[in-house]
C-alpha cells in the first residue's frame, strides 16, 4: 500500500495503531478502579474463565504494541525509517537479561536512546546466569542513553542496586521524568528521599517498600529534608510505608489529587493516615486505603470534602461499632457532598465461597464477626450519607473468581447477597464487581470470547483510500495497518528484526 502522506501523519497513524495512549498517560493504570477482564484459559484440556488484572492488561498491551511495531518497521525501508522512533520510544523487558542485549544497540546508535520515553522492567528472572551486578551495570548503561525518559517502572526489588539506579535517574533524567514506579527496601529510604528531592517534575509516583527488619530506620540528614512536588498528582504507596508517610506529612503536594495506600497484610504500626490527610487531603478526588487494621473513616472523609472516589476495607469495625450494637456503621460525621463511587476491598467471608468459606467451617466465630462488620459497613452506604453515590464496586478479584467457581454465593450467605442487592436497588445505586459489570453477572463457557485482541477492528475489504475528510483517511489507514501488522507480526520478516 503506497500512499503519499507527510511523515508527521504517518507517525500519528502508527501511534494510533500501537495504542500508545495508556502507556504515555503519566498515570498509574493499575489502581483499584481500573477494571479486570474475564478471559478463557485452557489447562490440560479443561477450559475455564479466569480474570486478567489491570497489570496483566498493561503487559498484554505492551506485548501487542511491540509485535505491531516490529511488523511495521519490517514492512519496508520507508516505514522502518519512520516507525523506528515509535518502536524504541517504549522499552519493555520481561527478562532483565535482555537489558544487556539492548545496550549494544544503544551503544551503536546513540540517537536511539534519545527516542526512549518509557522503560518498564516487569520482573527479575534470568536463565542465562547473569549476576545482579551485570544487570545493574546494564540498566545503568541504558539509563545513561535515555536522556528524555518520562516513565520508569521497575517491578522487582532493586535492593543494593537502588543507589546506582537512583544516581543514573537523577543525573540523566531529572528534568524529563514524569512517572516513577520502584520497589525499594526500607534500608534505602534515606537514598529514596534524596532521589525524590532531585525529581521535582514527577506527576505520578508509585512506591513499593519492603518490610522493616528493625524498628529503627536510619535516615540521617534525610530525616530533616522538606520536599516540594509542584506537579505530583498521583501518590501510591504499597507495603510497610510507615516511615515514608511520617516524613511526607510535612512535605508539600500542591497538585495532589489521587492517594493510594495499600498496607497489605501488615498488622503493626499503622501509619498516621489521618494526620497525613489533614495536611494533604483537602484537594483529593481519589482515595484508596486497603489495610487489615481499623482506621477513622469519618474523620478522613471530613478531611477530604472533594473526594469523588473512595475505597476501604469493610472487614474492619469502624469507630464505636465494636462496643455498641447498631444496624449500620457511623461512616460519616455529616453527609459527604461529592462521593459518587465507593470501592470495597476484601469481603472474602461475605458470601461463603472459596478458601474463606472452607475456613469459616473450621472457625465460624471469626467468619461471623467479619460478616457482621461487612453488614454494618455496607448498610451505611446510602444516599443519606452520600447524596451523590451512584456506584459501589467489590474490588477483590479472588472473591469474584470464587463466586464464578461456585456459581454464586453459598446458601448460608444468599440472604446477604439479596439484602445488599435490594439495598442498592432501593437507593438507585449500581452494585458492581471488579470487571465493572453488575454483581451476579458471571460469564458462561458457551459465551463468545470478546477478548480477542487481534480481531478488534472489523473493516471492509475496500483497498482504496477514501476521499474527503482527513480524519476518515487517518482512521482508514490505521485499520489497514493493524490488519497488515496482524498478518506480519508472526511472519519471517519479524523473526529477522532486533528484539528486546
Amino acid at each position: 500500500m503506497h500512499v503519499e502522506l507527510p511523515v508527521e501523519l504517518w507517525i500519528t497513524i502508527f501511534r494510533l495503531a500501537a495504542d500508545d495512549e495508556v502507556l504515555y498517560a503519566n498515570s498509574n493504570p493499575t489502581t483499584a478502579w481500573h477494571t479486570s477482564n474475564w478471559f478463557k484459559l485452557t489447562v490440560s484440556g479443561v477450559t475455564k474463565w479466569t480474570l486478567r488484572s489491570p497489570q496483566d492488561e498493561v503487559a498484554l498491551l505492551q506485548h501487542r504494541r511491540t509485535r505491531q511495531m516490529k511488523a511495521i518497521v519490517s514492512t519496508c525501508k520507508y516505514w522502518r525509517h519512520i516507525g523506528i522512533e515509535i518502536l524504541y520510544s517504549c522499552l519493555y523487558f520481561e527478562l532483565p537479561s535482555n537489558i544487556i542485549r539492548i545496550c549494544g544497540a544503544l551503544d551503536r546508535d546513540r540517537h536511539l536512546g534519545r527516542l526512549v520515553r518509557r522503560l518498564h522492567i516487569t520482573r527479575y528472572f534470568s536463565r542465562e546466569g547473569l549476576s545482579t551486578d551485570d544487570l545493574e551495570l546494564g540498566l545503568v548503561s541504558v539509563l545513561q542513553h535515555c536522556r528524555k525518559l518520562e516513565t520508569f517502572i521497575i517491578e522487582w526489588p532493586v535492593n543494593t542496586a537502588f543507589t546506582a539506579i537512583a544516581d543514573a535517574l537523577c543525573t540523566y533524567s531529572s528534568r524529563s521524568l514524569r512517572t516513577l514506579h520502584v520497589h525499594v527496601p526500607p534500608t534505602e529510604l534515606a537514598k529514596l528521599i534524596w532521589t525524590l528531592d532531585s525529581l521535582q517534575n514527577l506527576v505520578s509516583l508509585h512506591l513499593e517498600i519492603g518490610e522493616r527488619m528493625t524498628e529503627d530506620t536510619r535516615l540521617g540528614s534525610a530525616g530533616n529534608v522538606s520536599l516540594t512536588f509542584p506537579e505530583l498528582a498521583e501518590l501510591s504507596l504499597t507495603g510497610d510505608s510507615c516511615d515514608f508517610i511520617e516524613q511526607a506529612v510535612d512535605w508539600e503536594f500542591p497538585q495532589l489529587r489521587s492517594f493510594t495506600f495499600d498496607f497489605g497484610a501488615h498488622r503493626h504500626d499503622l501509619p498516621d493516615i489521618v494526620e497525613f490527610l489533614a495536611n494533604h487531603g483537602s484537594a483529593l478526588t481519589y482515595l484508596d486505603i486497603n489495610c487489615m487494621l481499623p482506621f477513622d473513616i469519618p474523620t478522613i472523609l471530613e478531611q477530604c470534602p472533594l473526594l469523588t472516589s473512595f475505597s476501604f476495607n469493610p472487614d474492619c469495625r469502624l469507630g464505636d461499632d465494636q462496643a455498641l450494637p447498631s444496624e449500620a456503621s457511623k461512616i460519616v460525621k455529616a453527609p459527604h457532598p461529592n462521593l459518587t463511587h465507593i470501592g470495597l476491598h476484601q469481603l472474602l467471608h461475605a458470601f461463603g465461597v472459596g478458601y474463606a468459606g472452607a475456613y469459616a467451617r473450621v472457625d465460624p466465630l471469626i467468619a461471623r464477626y467479619v460478616r457482621h462488620s461487612n453488614d454494618l459497613n455496607f448498610a451505611a452506604l446510602t444516599k443519606r450519607n452520600f447524596p451523590k453515590l451512584t456506584h459501589i464496586r467489590l474490588l477483590n478479584r479472588t472473591l469474584l473468581r470464587d463466586l464464578e467457581a461456585a456459581n454464586g454465593p453459598a446458601e448460608i450467605c444468599y440472604e446477604r447477597w439479596e439484602r445488599w442487592s435490594s439495598q442498592c436497588g432501593r437507593e438507585r445505586i449500581r452494585l458492581e464487581d471488579c470487571t465493572g459489570s453488575e454483581l451476579g453477572h458471571l460469564p458462561e463457557l458457551d459465551e463468545d470470547d470478546d477478548d480477542d485482541d487481534d480481531n478488534d477492528d472489523a473493516v471492509s475489504d475496500d483497498s482504496y483510500l477514501p476521499a474527503g475528510d482527513p480524519v476518515e483517511q487517518v482512521q482508514y489507514l490505521t485499520r489497514q495497518i493493524r490488519r497488515l501488522t496482524t498478518a506480519l507480526q508472526y511472519g519471517p520478516l519479524v523473526a529477522n528484526t532486533n528484539t528486546y
